[in-house]
Order: structure tokens, then sequence, then C-alpha cells
């Protein structure tokens, strides 16, 4: 069994690297640019690499940095299974993309499973690629609201909800992909977490055939939560999220009330289940959840699949946090 590393985010040198990454559900992770072109606002990962890096080069602005590659390009080893991205999308926008076609690429040649969670668009050359070993390949699309006037303010780099769900039609037509998923989540209280809005999308990308369903409430540090107060369309929210979350980094975050989070995921599995959908519900961002009757994943891919592998690879695959 190799030692266990861990990497504290992007490193100094601004090239990109699969790393173990203890709040991402202690898993293997990849980041293909340093910010997100995406811009959310509610989006603690991409500030908290951009603050880490910082301490490494002071002249760091928070400017949008596409990693560099040839360091990745030349290792032959990797774990099983990466999820890109931690804390940036692998399809932010076309440069970005370039790189992530030469990692999947790579990456599949030697048998890993690529899990994506994207705002982006996929297509073209990225399609191509999945073509090669699409059972080796799942990809979560997040989309969280139908309202493109709520999108421009609160994903302001990201596509339109139309764009989005043209995923779905894309990725469908491949056939054996290791999975396909809307991802609803982080939903804003109060904005996103209407039944009229939830049933809009789960009818629409299940039509386009999305099988399954992740869904989760938005979580914040204390300054996140401030500063979206600032803000007119979110001001209610950010004033609803009262309780501390039990998330697996630990770190003080603030969310819905437990018990109100539970009722209206009861009520979206429902409406799930109507277009023949699978809900499933984050463990490790709300390891409260474990506890109830939901599914639950650990992060978008791994949690059935790192069972699987953790007794044959050499790789740190941690499973105990399953529970």
């Amino acid at each position: 069994m190799t030692e266990q590393k861990i990497f504290w985010g992007i490193s100094k040198d601004l090239q990109a690297a699969v790393r173990y990454e203890p709040n991402a559900c202690r898993g293997y992770v990849m980041d293909i640019s340093l910010g997100c072109p995406n811009l959310c606002i509610y989006c603690i990962f991409s500030i908290l690499e951009k603050t880490v890096y910082k301490f490494y080069d002071t002249r760091y602005k928070g400017e949008i940095i596409p990693l560099k590659l040839d360091k990745f390009l030349a290792e032959e080893k990797f774990p099983p299974f990466v999820y890109m991205c931690y804390a940036s999308d692998p399809f932010g926008n076309r440069q970005i993309t370039q790189s992530t076609v030469a990692v999947l690429d790579k990456l599949l040649s030697h048998d890993v499973f690529v899990g994506f969670v994207t705002k982006g668009i996929v297509d073209g050359e990225v399609l191509e690629v999945i073509r090669k070993k699409p059972n080796l390949v799942g990809v979560q699309v997040g989309i969280t609201n139908t309202s493109d006037q709520r999108n421009k303010i609160v994903e302001p780099g990201a596509p339109s909800y139309k764009k989005r769900l043209e995923n779905f039609k894309r990725l469908n037509e491949i056939d054996n992909l290791g999975f396909l998923t809307v991802r609803i989540d982080p939903m804003l209280p109060g904005i996103d977490d209407t039944p009229d809005n939830i049933e809009k999308i789960i009818h629409d990308a299940s039509s386009l055939g999305a099988k399954e369903a992740v869904l989760g409430y938005v979580i914040l540090t204390r300054d996140l939560k401030e500063q979206l107060k600032n803000n007119e369309l979110t001001r209610a929210s950010a004033d609803a999220l009262t309780e501390k979350t039990s998330t697996i980094s630990r770190q003080e975050l603030f969310s819905v009330p437990f018990a109100k989070k539970v009722e209206k995921l009861t009520e979206f599995e429902k409406i799930c289940q109507k277009y023949g959908m699978k809900m499933a519900v984050c463990g490790c961002k709300e390891e409260e959840m474990k506890k109830t009757s939901f599914e639950w994943v650990c992060h978008p891919f791994n949690r059935q699949r790192r069972e699987e592998l953790a007794p044959k690879t050499e790789f740190h695959l941690e499973t105990a946090h399953f529970g």
C-alpha cells in the first residue's frame, strides 16, 4: 500500500495534478484551472483554492488561470477513479475544455473511472473521447434553477438553462455511459427549492435521458453568508441559513435547519419518483443524511466503486466514513 499523500490545493508551480482531498469525500480529485469561470456567488471551494494560492504568490489577483499539464501527462500511475473538478469546472471555457480532453484521454488510457460535475457544455471532442470507454465516465450536469434571470445573478459565468439541458441529449446518445445525472445542488432556500422549479428540472432532464438526480442545499461559510445578504435576490436565502451543518470537512458551515431539509427533500423525492428518476443526496456534504432513509452518494460517483476497488489497489481508498 503506498503512503497516503494529501496535497493542499493548487500547487505553487500551477501544474495540474491528481491529489487526495480529505474534504472531497476523502477521494482523489483534479482541477484544470485555478479559479472557475462560472463565478457562482455561493461557491466556497474556488474561493478557498484562490486564497491558499495567494500564500504562494502574493501578486495573484484572483484571475482564472488554466493549469499546466506537462507533469501530469508524463505520469503513468493513477488511482482507480478521479473526480473532476473539486474547485473549478472541467468545461468552464474552451481553453479549459481542451485541457480536460487531454486529461480525460490520458486517464481513460489507464482505465481510470472519471466522474464529472459541470455546468458547462459537453460536446465535440469531449464526446469523442468519452466514446472510447464510456463505461468509465459519469457526468453530473449542474442545474439548480430554470430561471436565466436568477442564473445570471447567482451563476453569472455559466451557460443558460437551455444549453445545460442540451448536454443530456448529447450524452444520452452514448451507449453504456457510466451514469448521467442532474445535480440540483446547491439549492438556495426560497429561490430554488420550490416544487414548480424542481418539477420543471426533473421533467426536462428525465425527458432528455437523465436517470437520476442528486439534490442538496447550499452550505456557506460565515463570511460568504454575510456577502449574500448584500444581494437583494439572495438576502432572504442567506437569512434562512441558521444552522451549523455537519460536513466531512468539519468546517464551520451554515445551512437550512436539518429538519426542514428532510421535509423538503421528501417532497422532492416524490417528484423524482413521478418521473421514474432515482433521487439521492450527498452524504459527505451533509453527514446527517446518512441517518435518513434517502439514498446517498459519496461524491458523485464513487461510493460503490470505492468499496469494490479498495482491496485491489495500492492507492489509499478510505471507506470507513461510509458508516
